[in-house]
């Protein structure tokens, strides 16, 4: 039986074509999808950096947490994420708004327990998944909202910051609650992220 031998032929760059031994030939490719890196790793990050947030809320304004959980964010501070209320679409989740040099966030999420009981929790998720160096500190305090929800706050620790966090449950939610900042940002806003806190509400089913 005749078996067929497939010859190999070596494909030489011509010598025109050759620069230190590679194809320049290739080079623009190349150059292209550096150029496309350099551009989304650094230049884009750069300019949305430099842009500044400009979504102010407006009084009276709520945002959504849930279909039937609301608050009212402190009037001038920026929404950087959320739905506020009423809005079309009815969407509602997590909040984060910032103003006077602090960040304030708002998360629900499914919770049979008690407002200690989510507080630990929330310590335990944080530092296992999120922050190992989270650690809650102090005195607890309990927090009563203006519409007669109760909950619990207590100062906590972090390497990106020191703030506070809240916890209450309401009707089978779990709402937590960070505000942290510089401790002189903090101090100044402290009237601000009370008041924010106590504004949580439960409404009629569809933020209405």
């Amino acid at each position: 039986m005749t078996q067929i031998h497939v010859a190999h032929h070596e494909h030489r760059v011509p010598a025109e074509h050759r620069l230190l031994g590679l194809d320049r030939r290739s080079f623009p490719p190349a150059l292209f999808v550096v150029a496309v890196f350099v551009v989304l790793t650094i230049f884009v990050p750069r300019v949305n950096a430099a842009i500044g947030w400009d979504d102010p809320v407006v009084a009276g304004e709520q945002l959504a947490i849930t279909d039937t959980i609301v608050f009212t964010p402190a009037t001038g501070w920026d929404v950087e994420a959320g739905f506020r209320a009423n809005d079309q679409g009815r969407r509602s989740g997590d909040a984060t708004i910032a103003g006077k040099g602090v960040t304030f966030q708002v998360s629900p999420d499914t919770f049979d327990g008690t407002p200690g009981e989510l507080l630990d929790q929330v310590e335990k998720v944080t530092s296992r998944t999120e922050d190992p160096t989270f650690r809650v500190d102090g005195d607890r305090t309990t927090l009563t909202t203006t519409a007669g929800e109760t909950g619990v706050a207590q100062p906590y620790s972090s390497v990106t910051g020191d703030g506070v966090v809240a916890a209450f449950v309401i009707s089978g939610t779990g709402v937590k609650i960070t505000a942290y900042g510089p401790p002189a940002q903090m101090t100044a806003a402290v009237d601000d992220i009370q008041s924010m806190i106590a504004s949580i509400r439960t409404v009629d089913g569809n933020n209405s």
